[in-house]
């Protein structure tokens, strides 16, 4: 922990200011371990990063659990396959042409606030050394042991930061952040429109907010996604990662035939619009994700369907709830890309 970063903490109980406890041990000209006191609570430091997850709610313990697993599993996720895909999507969706112009933009932003960075595989987009400019400061949060993961990746990179903490009881004081960037994160919380509104709180005027969130999806696909959700929400990640493999084969399979199919009018209800599909394609958005994708192994092919399946929240939204969670709370939308799987929204704080 950077001490820059002590100014910017906040109790998430009162939001009183933290100070250092006796027990601070430094390595590094860094805070390695101890106690940061507040008003009315205390939090460790651990391993260098600060620990504020202090929630009791049984779904946000589920979704802790879930994504530390999925983060810490090396083997699902890391390949040059993988992270060119993702860092593509990201890329095409933000509206940005390569992750060097993204980073230059980023760099224009004194203090980023990256809000469920998970392992930081999204971040590695455009966070790389040499992105810093004018003391520039980085800030990455997760609820879940992945922020481990993601400081040791990403730790050596200059002005970087990170907290475990949850997107509901953030510890930072209100309009800390010039941008404030959240990709997957706010359905996977009890309300994605409180977590929505907790992020919208942390920017200072003029500051810009990038999230992406889940889109509500044809009637068969969303029947299926509860079912097979509530069929291994329970189980530890480990099961549960075991019992989609099958899924994931199947998603293979499918997706190894090559074979397109017609469908010729519109099947209303279904909500299919009529046009030509890969079969696995096909079934994918209209029926149940079965994810699959050649460029990137099978355990992380897996990933991908465990990360939709096996967290207990997993909210999905209309295009008129999305827009209307930015008019609410002052927010001027200035992209806004719509896709099948779901909404990415770039906004400024009027």
């Amino acid at each position: 922990m950077r001490d820059w970063l002590l100014e910017l903490l906040r109790d998430p109980l009162d939001g009183s200011r933290l100070s250092l406890g006796d027990d601070v041990e430094r390595r590094g000209g860094q805070i390695m371990s101890g106690t940061l006191v507040g008003a009315t609570g205390s939090y460790p430091v651990r391993v260098g990063i600060p620990r504020f997850v202090t929630r009791s709610d049984a779904g946000q313990a589920q979704t802790e659990e879930s994504f530390g697993y999925k983060w810490t599993n090396r083997e699902g996720f890391g390949s040059e396959g993988m992270q060119e895909k993702v860092s593509s999507w990201i890329l095409e969706r933000y509206g940005f042409g390569s992750g060097e112009e993204m980073r230059s933009y980023f760099s224009r932003h004194e203090r980023i606030l990256d809000a469920g960075c998970g392992a930081g595989l999204a971040t590695s987009t455009w966070l790389a050394p040499g992105w810093r400019r004018n003391g520039n400061e980085f800030v990455g949060v997760d609820i879940s042991a992945a922020i481990d993961t993601a400081c040791q990746r990403l730790e050596e990179i200059e002005g970087t930061s990170f907290v475990q903490a949850d997107i509901l009881a953030l510890p930072f004081a209100p309009s800390s952040f010039d941008l404030v960037f959240s990709e997957g994160v706010l359905h996977h919380t009890p309300s994605t429109e409180a977590a929505f509104e907790a992020l919208a709180r942390l920017l200072r005027p003029g500051g810009e907010i990038m999230i992406y969130v889940y889109r509500r999806k044809a009637p068969a696909r969303e029947y299926v996604d509860d079912y097979v959700r509530e069929r291994i929400a329970d189980l530890p990640p480990e099961e549960a990662w075991d019992r989609l493999r099958p899924l994931t084969r199947l998603g293979q399979a499918l997706a190894e035939l090559d074979t397109a199919v017609e469908v010729p009018e519109d099947v209303e209800l279904l909500g299919i619009p009529k046009g030509t599909y890969d079969v696995q394609r096909l079934v994918y958005w209209h029926f149940a994700k079965l994810f699959w994708n050649p460029t990137m192994t099978f355990e992380e092919n897996n990933h991908v369907n465990f990360d939709w399946y096996h967290p207990r929240y997993a909210h999905r939204h209309t295009e008129d709830e999305v827009r209307g969670w930015f008019a609410d709370c002052g927010l001027q939308i200035t992209r806004f890309n719509a896709q099948e799987a779901g909404f990415t929204v770039r906004a400024t704080l009027r």
